[in-house]
Formats: structure tokens, sequence, C-alpha cells
């Protein structure tokens, strides 16, 4: 493997050569169960891969840092609920790098046990990002029946399949349909139909594969006044387009952010990385997540 190792905002990173390519064929650690999102991002990023699947977040990236996978994969933005802070939470300390992203249309339906009609429905089942994206529909039946999150929406299905509740229903994908014998009973219940999440793929290996375009950071301005304008104006002289800007409250601090922020660029860029290293000398809190390309 060629490579040159650049230092970017004083992080050694292996930057690639040109004649690389991202890996077809792979052990990849998947949050949930089988018929889960992440396991469609997981199928559209590699080919040919073998998956193993993590009760949460923090197990898919212990699974990575540990090498018991090669690779793992967390949805870490929706385009109409938000970041999965949940991801964000784990990655800000773990010693892992994205190393890619897709983007995996979500298509949100109603599970019933085949037979099943809407009146006979007694509970909804689903992860709250899920039900989140479902609010229309949530707020329709609350009141009604309990709405009930969990830890992914292919559990919520395996829990409509498995349990002793007849009238059980999950909020999940047709995959996760087919993969427990659930029959759909609403068809894209989602707020939009241009419903999309963001995954990424991350790695313990702190590399950057040709065609990089996406850089995402974690980091916490100085707490006076100016102190978020002068970082965006360093993205702005550079001429770096700033593609994401989500604020999130620091628990125990009184009304101060992190911020989740992307832009558009290659860390092979020597004026990148001179801007990466003025916005850390900034920040209170810096932390580069990785420079990836996205599909």
């Amino acid at each position: 493997m060629s490579y040159e190792v650049i230092n970017v905002a004083g992080r050694p990173m292996r930057l690639l050569g040109s004649g690389e390519v991202f890996p077809r064929k792979a052990l990849v650690g998947c949050q949930g169960i089988k018929g889960a999102y992440s396991q469609q991002a997981a199928r559209k990023m590699f080919p040919e891969r073998t998956e193993m699947f993590f009760r949460s977040f923090a197990g898919v990236i212990e699974a990575v840092k540990s090498g018991l996978v090669d690779y793992g994969i967390l949805p870490i933005e929706n385009n109409s609920y938000g970041s999965v802070r949940g991801t964000y939470r784990q990655l800000l300390d773990a010693d892992v790098t994205i190393v890619r992203g897709e983007r995996l249309l979500i298509r949100h339906q109603l599970l019933v046990k085949p037979g099943n009609r809407f009146e006979d429905i007694t509970s909804v089942r689903s992860h709250e990002q899920a039900l989140g994206q479902c609010g229309t529909f949530v707020r329709s039946v609350e009141g009604k029946v309990p709405v009930i999150p969990v830890l992914n929406t292919a559990v919520a299905a395996r829990y409509v399949a498995e349990c002793g509740e007849p009238g059980a229903a999950a909020i999940a994908s047709p995959e996760a349909a087919e993969a427990y014998g659930l029959e759909i009973l609403e068809n894209r219940i989602s707020d939009s139909d241009n419903n999309y999440t963001r995954f990424v793929c991350i790695s313990r290996e702190p590399v950057i594969y040709p065609g990089a375009s996406r850089i995402s950071m974690i980091l916490s301005t100085a707490h006076r006044p100016g102190a978020l304008y002068e970082i965006l104006g360093f993205f702005a002289s550079a001429g770096l387009n700033l593609v994401k800007l989500e604020s999130c409250p620091i628990v125990g601090r009184d009304f101060e952010f992190m911020f989740y922020t992307d832009v558009e660029g290659n860390a092979a860029d020597p004026r990148v990385r001179e801007v990466l290293s003025n916005v850390k000398k900034c920040c209170s809190v810096f932390r580069f997540l990785g420079n990836y390309s996205e599909g």
C-alpha cells in the first residue's frame, strides 16, 4: 500500500496513493440486527462482506478499535431529523477515522403480524430517529396506543414477529418485513418521501482514500464574542464550502455548544491543512473525524 503521512490539525494521517481503492470485501460491524438500515448501508459500501451485529453504536466502535471487525457502519445524519447525536457523542473520544460515507433512502413502513388491520394495533415500536422522521403518523396514534422507542428499527420488527402481543406494530424497512415475515400495513409513513440518512464507515486506521472530498469535525469555540465568526472566516477566505454546521448543547455547561461541522475539501491540499490548523487554534475542543468521499 503506497501512502504519504501528512499532519492534519495535529493528527498524523496516511494519504493513500492514487492507485489505492476502497475495498469491496471486509468484515463489517453494524448496529442492530438483520434487516437494520445499517446493514443496507454496509451492502452499498462493501459488495462482498461478512456482517457482525452489535447492540449499540459504542459496541460497533469498540469492535473496530479492537480489530474484531475491519470496519464499522454508523448513521450520522438524517436530512429531515438532523444529526444522530448518539453517534457524534461516541466519535468525540473514539480513536477511529471516518473513511467513507453513503446516503441511503429510508423507506419507513408500518409492519404488523400477517392478517392484522389498523384497528388491531395495540402498540408501535421503532428507533427514536425513525419515530421522529414519521412525526405526522406518530402524532396520529399517540394517545390511542403506546409509542415505544427501541434500540433499532429491525429490533422493533423482530419483536413484533416474536412477541406474544398480537397487536404489536413496528416502524421499519421493507427488508425487515421480509426478514421477519411481517406484512406492510402502511407504506411510506415518513414525513418526507425524500428521506435520506447519511451513514459513515469508520476504521481504526487513520487513512484518507483518493477522491476524498468531505471533511467532518467536532469543535467547540472559545466562549467569547465573535469566536464562531472567526472560525467561519477561515473557511470562507480559503473558499471552502461549509456544508454542515449544527450546534449541540454541552452537558453540564451553561448554554455552551459543540458544533458538528462538515466542509468540502481534500486534506492533500496544504491550504486545506493550514485552514484546519488555524481553526483548531481557535477552538477549545477540536476533533478531526475524517476526510472521505460519499456515495
